[in-house]
C-alpha cells in the first residue's frame, strides 16, 4: 500500500465506492463515518425478523459495472417487473396517473383532457417546474397531481422549483394515451422510466454494498466537527484528529461548510451553503400480521390530507424481509422549514395506521404488530431556483481547496444509487490520477 493518505468522509454508497476503488489501486485510505455503523442512507434495519431499508431503495441500473458490483455484494439477486399504483380521492389508479384517469370523477377527467389539448395547442413558456407540468399535462391535471405531490414530496410549490432534475422521471403522454387511459382501466404500455428492478434476496438493500466493504478501512463513530483546509486536518467529535493528503467528502454540503474552520470560509461561501435546501423525512415502518396487503411494490399518494407522499411494501421485495406469512409497509412523510410536520414524529405511527385503514390497505388496527417512526435529517436535495447559483459559488471554493465531492449530498444532486457509485469512482479516479497511479 502507498504511504499516501486519502480521507473519505462518509460510508454510504459513494464513500464506499471511492474507498474500494482507491484500495484496488493500492492507495492508502480511511473511511470516517459519523454513525456507529456503516452504510449511510443504504443501511438496512432488522427487528423481530422484519427488515426495513432507510427508504424505498431498489436498483434499476443499466450500467454493467454497477450491476456486477451489486451482484457480487448480494450474491443472490431477485428481479421484478415494477408494479406501481397511485391513490387519489379513494381511487387506486395505475401508474402513471396521466395515462390512467379511468374511474375518476367525470368532470375532473373532462377538465384534464380539455386542458391537456389546450396546453398542446398553445404551450406556455417553461421557466419553472410548474410551467413544465402545465405544458406537459394541462392545468387541471398539473394542479391535482404533480403540483399537489410536489408540496408533499419536495415540500415547496412547483413554481419555486427548476426543471433541472426532471429528465426521464416524468412521462409526457400523447393525446391518444390520455384519452384511452380515461376509457379503459389499464391500457398497458411502458410509461415509466423503471420497468424492472433488482433487489437482494437476503439482508436488505445494504447487501448490495457488501462487495465494497473493507472493514479494515472503516473508522466508525467519527463525526467531523472541524476541517482545517490549510493544515489538511480533520477533527472529530470524540476529540481525535487525523491529517490527510487528499480528501473525498460525501457529507451534506451545508454541514461540510459549517465544519470548515470559520477563518477559511468567505462570507459568500457561507451564504451559498445556507441557501441550499434539502427536505427531511420521517419513515414510518409498520409490521403487519398478514401478507396479502397489495399486489403492488409501491404507491404514490396525491391527497394532501394524508400525511405520507409515498409508500412501499418491503415484503413484496423479498420473502426474507419478513417472518413467514407476515407483511410490511413503509411510509414517507417529508418536511422542511417550508412545510413543517403537522404531526410529531412520535405520533406519526398512530396517524399513519389510521390512514392505512382509511385507504383499505389495513382491514383492522389489530393486525398491526408494531409501528415505529425513524427520522432522517437529509432526504431529497430540492432543486429550487437558488440551487444553481449557490453551487456556482461552492464548487470552485471546494475544488480550489482540494476537497473532492461525491454522492447525493456531496454533489448536491438527485442521484440514484448507481449515480452515487459512479460519483465515488470519479472522485477516486481523480486522486489516483493525481498520484500518477494506474487505475483500479
Amino acid at each position: 500500500m502507498s504511504s499516501a493518505s486519502v480521507a473519505v468522509i462518509g460510508s454510504g454508497m459513494a464513500g464506499m465506492a471511492a474507498a474500494d476503488r482507491l484500495a484496488g489501486a493500492g492507495v492508502a485510505c480511511e473511511i470516517f463515518e459519523a454513525l456507529p455503523e456503516w452504510g449511510g442512507h443504504t443501511r438496512s434495519f432488522e427487528r423481530d425478523g422484519f427488515v426495513f431499508d432507510d427508504g424505498p431503495h431498489v436498483s434499476f441500473t443499466k450500467d454493467e459495472a454497477v450491476r456486477e458490483l451489486f451482484t457480487r455484494g448480494a450474491e443472490q439477486v431477485l428481479e421484478f417487473p415494477a408494479n406501481i399504483t397511485n391513490y387519489f380521492r379513494t381511487h387506486w389508479i395505475t401508474h402513471p396517473a396521466q395515462c390512467h384517469l379511468y374511474g375518476l370523477d367525470p368532470d375532473l377527467v373532462t377538465a384534464c383532457i380539455a386542458d391537456f389539448v389546450r396546453a398542446q395547442a398553445t404551450p406556455p413558456k417553461v421557466e419553472t417546474y410548474q410551467d413544465w407540468c402545465v405544458a406537459m399535462f394541462g392545468k387541471t391535471f398539473a394542479e391535482n397531481f404533480p403540483q399537489a405531490y410536489t408540496r408533499k414530496y419536495w415540500t415547496i410549490e412547483a413554481a419555486r422549483m427548476s426543471t433541472d432534475w426532471v429528465g426521464s422521471r416524468m412521462y409526457p403522454p400523447k393525446l391518444e394515451e390520455v384519452v384511452r387511459g380515461a376509457l379503459v382501466p389499464d391500457q398497458g404500455g411502458d410509461f415509466h422510466y423503471l420497468s424492472k428492478f433488482r433487489y437482494p434476496e437476503k439482508g436488505g438493500f445494504q447487501s448490495f454494498m457488501r462487495a465494497m466493504l473493507r472493514p479494515e478501512l472503516l473508522r466508525l463513530g467519527k463525526k467531523l466537527v472541524r476541517l482545517g483546509l490549510a493544515q489538511k486536518k480533520l477533527t472529530f467529535a470524540d476529540g481525535s484528529s487525523s491529517h490527510y493528503e487528499h480528501l473525498i467528502c460525501t457529507m451534506p454540503l451545508p454541514e461540510l461548510i459549517r465544519a470548515i474552520d470559520p477563518s477559511e470560509v468567505p462570507n459568500a461561501v457561507r451564504d451559498a451553503a445556507d441557501a441550499l435546501l434539502c427536505s427531511s423525512l420521517v419513515l414510518v415502518d409498520v409490521a403487519i400480521a398478514r401478507a396479502d396487503l397489495s399486489k403492488h411494490h409501491w404507491f404514490y399518494v396525491y391527497d394532501e390530507d394524508i400525511s405520507f407522499a409515498r409508500g412501499h411494501f418491503p415484503h413484496m421485495l423479498s420473502d426474507y424481509n419478513v417472518p413467514q406469512g407476515r407483511g410490511s409497509v413503509q411510509l414517507e412523510v417529508y418536511h422542511s422549514k417550508h412545510k413543517p410536520l403537522e404531526t410529531s414524529a412520535a405520533m406519526l405511527p398512530e396517524r399513519v395506521v389510521g390512514e392505512l385503514l382509511k385507504m383499505g390497505i389495513l382491514r383492522d388496527k389489530q393486525e398491526v404488530l408494531w409501528a415505529r417512526s425513524r427520522e432522517v435529517q437529509y432526504a431529497n436535495v430540492v432543486f429550487d431556483h437558488q440551487r444553481t447559483a449557490a453551487l456556482a459559488v461552492l464548487e470552485p471554493f471546494l475544488t480550489d481547496n482540494g476537497v473532492l465531492r461525491a454522492g447525493r449530498y456531496g454533489d448536491w444532486a438527485y442521484h440514484w444509487t448507481d449515480d452515487s457509485v459512479k460519483s465515488g469512482w470519479r472522485a477516486a479516479d481523480q486522486v489516483i490520477a493525481a498520484l500518477g497511479r494506474p487505475g483500479a
